[in-house]
Parts: C-alpha cells; structure tokens; sequence
C-alpha cells in the first residue's frame, strides 16, 4: 500500500507559501535530472508520467524504472491527464502515489460521476486522485483543444465537494504547450478556492508563465505546478544542438550528458521560481 500523499505534500505547500513543481519526465535521462536537482535544492518535486510514455514503456516497466532511480527518495510519482479509466486503475494497482482523472471535456455531470468512480477505487490502496474542471487550451499529451473554458467558483466547489479529489485543477487562463499571446490568469479564482476548500489548486500549463506569474498564483493559493513543455523543448533544442556541434564523431553518451544538463538547468529555474527549494 502507498504510504506518500500527494493531498499532504500539497497541504504542507499551501500553508508553507510554495509550490511543489511536478515534472513530466520522458526517459531515464529526465527522470534523473528531476531527482538530482531534486537532491540538491532540497526540494520536493513530483515526477509526472503522461499517458502516452506509460504507453510507451509499458505501466510495469516505467515504474521500475523510477523506483531504480527514486530508490528511498519519498517522491511522490503521477499519472497526469488521464483519460482512459483502465489505465487509471493499472497505476493505482502496480503502486503510483496518485492518480489525475481527467474528464475536463465530459459534460459536467459525467465529469463528477467518472472521477468519483476512480477516486473509489484509489481510496482503499490510499492512492490520491486529482481532477479538472474547465477546459485548458492547446496540447497535452496529443489531447488537443483549440479554445478554453473557465467554471464559476460555484461549479468547482460543487465539483470539489461531490468528488473528494485530492488536489483540483481549474481551468483558469493558462494553456498547454507554448503562448502564443499574453496570458490573462484568473488570480481570483485561485485565491477563492484557497479560501474556500481545504483541498489544495493545481496549475496546469506552466511553462511560459513568469516569474511574477509563478509568485502570484503561489501567493494566492497555487501548490502543485506542472511542468511538460519547458523539459520537451531543453530536450530537443539541446539535441539538435549537440548534433550541430557534433556532426562527425558524436557519441550517445556525451549526448545524453548534454541534454541532462539542459534539463537540470530547466528542472532548477522552476524550483527557484516556485520557491520551494531547502522545503523537503
């Protein structure tokens, strides 16, 4: 039975006045620049595992994978923005700390039935279960929407009440993948929800946003960031780099030291930013 609580982590964050970055991990390279960085910040971080790499490695091997390079480290791992209930309950059965259910593009009710129905489910293994409500533009593990929604303070506490989640997020101005224009945050409906519900917000689409973003969705209540994007692109721009270096005579494992460096610089700035270095 799993013995990490994303609820606690995020509480602990919330009261303290920081934000625990959760990481997208691709690979092993990204998973060890997550946890060492991690080590060296004294930062609690959360590796995050899209759909689409458990897919890739297969549930049971990923998971070996982190817990090789986790080892005693009490980091919580995630499954984000899943959509596919049976892949939900083979993470919550083979042992990831929690669990996002998303049904954010359901109509309302089907929302709350679906995640209530995952969040049984996780409960008895004290898996936790986080979910959205509203739509979140742009693209995140090939679910792809084109515009955004945002649920008024009484939908999402109506929501947060009928579901139990563990750790909500709303839709409140941010995008996956990369901006495009500025970007106008609902600052308010954070805070409202901070004062509101003791269960702890969640902001989706972080790369991109600043500084000043980042210390005013944490001031106002934000304790749980996600981080995708900004690893993908310091993974491919130091890729091509490399190979543009090293047009003759590369070899893959000074490549795979190259990226690393790329995604522990990435993985340290946010951590900065988020300001929960010295919090583990």
């Amino acid at each position: 039975m799993n013995t990490l609580n994303l609820k606690q982590q995020l509480m602990d964050a919330k009261s303290r006045g920081y934000a625990v970055g959760a990481f997208n991990i691709l690979n092993y390279v990204s998973t060890k620049a997550v946890l060492e960085v991690a080590d060296e910040l004294k930062s609690p971080v959360i590796l995050q595992t899209s759909m689409a790499t458990v897919r890739k490695f297969g549930a049971p091997a990923l998971l070996q994978m982190i817990h090789a390079l986790r080892r005693s480290r009490p980091v919580i791992v995630h499954l984000d923005h899943c959509t596919d209930y049976g892949m939900a309950r083979e993470c919550i059965d083979l042992g990831w700390d929690s669990v996002m259910i998303d049904l954010s593009a359901k109509p309302f009710e089907e929302n709350i039935a679906g995640t209530l129905e995952i969040k049984r489910f996780a409960q008895s293994k004290n898996v936790s279960v986080e979910g959205e409500l509203g739509i979140i533009p742009g693209v995140e593990d090939h679910i792809a929407h084109a515009a955004g929604t945002q649920p008024t303070f009484e939908m999402a506490m109506e929501y947060i009440e009928k579901t139990g989640v563990d750790a909500f997020a709303p839709s409140i101005g941010t995008a996956h993948g990369l901006y495009k224009e500025a970007v106008q945050l609902n600052y308010d409906m954070v805070k409202k929800l901070r004062d509101g519900s003791d269960v702890p917000v969640v902001i989706h689409g972080g790369t991109g946003l600043t500084e000043i973003q980042f210390h005013e969705l944490i001031a106002n209540g934000a304790a749980k960031i996600n981080v995708s994007t900004a690893l993908k692109q310091a993974y491919l721009k130091s890729t091509q780099a490399y190979m543009d270096q090293n047009k003759i005579g590369g070899d893959p494992l000074k490549l795979d030291q190259y990226t690393e460096a790329a995604l522990r610089q990435s993985v340290e700035v946010h951590i900065r930013y988020f300001g929960s270095a010295g919090k583990a």
